[in-house]
């Protein structure tokens, strides 16, 4: 299939435009500088210029296409350009199917409780914008124009993203941080299985909601000392109380700490879709590709 992506040169979408391109599909990537996106370019994916402010003047280029995979966000005026995407996307465009990442964290605190594909969003402060975005593409779905949004869990693995910090503290033996007690959860997922369950969507055209998430349930204090463990036994875990990080990170420390059990059986359903690894038995793994790719 022929598949217009956005982000491809960030964490997640790179990983998708990799697979994509490993099982035979046709990939135009809109990319801000051709000449830093070498590695795309040598794996065969097709190269368009402009940034997501710019995706509306390539209305004619994206209709070329079967279908749209957005995985890019914005540092600056996110929520804007955000929009400007969907609308792109979501414009006269029959026969076609839209993928829109989201992410788990529009779910908020779940607690005790788990929260499966059709539990209503109730999202953290940090991503507050979300769920308005979410519904807009779902609600554009019809017979003719499929619309997806996925959902990714705390994403691990490869050059590592949202852990990256743990994994360069614990190289170093400085303290891996944790915000609050540690008993809290996280749903997470593994970047290459997560790269799978895009594939499979594509393939598949399944609409809705899905959850990229492996359903795992370690706390995040046994993550960490899992990581830290592993590191060498240099480094240790160190507790910093929720009030202290918000100081310093503000919305983005109540990310940090949430508790959640995110359920994935659905999706798992619907696209054929089998994680196997978890965050804390892949940690040896994760171990190799942090200093390959780094």
């Amino acid at each position: 299939m022929k598949i217009f992506m956005t982000g491809a040169t960030g964490y997640i979408g790179g990983a998708v435009a990799a697979r994509l391109r490993e099982a035979g599909h046709e990939i135009t990537a809109l990319v801000r500088d051709s000449g830093r996106a070498a590695r795309l370019a040598s794996g065969g994916v097709r190269l368009v210029e402009g940034d997501l402010g710019s995706l509306l003047d390539h209305r004619e280029e994206i209709a070329n296409h079967e279908v749209y995979v957005h995985t890019a966000a914005s540092q600056k005026n996110a929520i804007e350009l955000d929009e400007t995407a969907i609308h792109a996307f979501t414009r006269n465009h029959d026969g076609r199917h839209f993928i829109y990442t989201s992410g788990v964290w529009v779910l908020g605190n779940t607690g005790p409780a788990v929260a499966d594909e059709a539990a209503p969003p109730r999202p953290l402060d940090i991503v507050a914008w979300r769920p308005k975005h979410e519904r807009y593409v779902l609600e554009e779905g019809r017979d003719n124009f499929t619309t997806s949004v996925l959902r990714p869990g705390c994403v691990y693995g490869g050059r590592q993203s949202l852990l990256a910090g743990w994994f360069a503290a614990a190289e170093k033996g400085d303290p891996v941080e944790i915000i609050g007690d540690g008993v809290n959860r996280w749903a997470m997922v593994h970047l290459s299985e997560l790269a799978d369950c895009y594939l499979l969507a594509v393939e598949k055209r399944v609409g809705g909601v899905l959850h990229g998430v492996d359903d795992t349930r370690a706390t995040i204090r046994e993550c960490a000392e899992a990581l830290a463990k592993e590191s060498g036994g240099k480094s240790e875990v160190r507790t910093v109380p929720l009030g202290e990080a918000r100081v310093k990170l503000g919305v983005f420390a109540d990310a940090l700490a949430v508790d959640q059990e995110v359920a994935s059986h659905s999706t798992r359903q619907r696209v054929e879709w089998n994680p196997k690894k978890t965050f804390v038995g892949s940690i040896r793994e994760q171990w190799k590709e942090w200093r390959e790719k780094r």
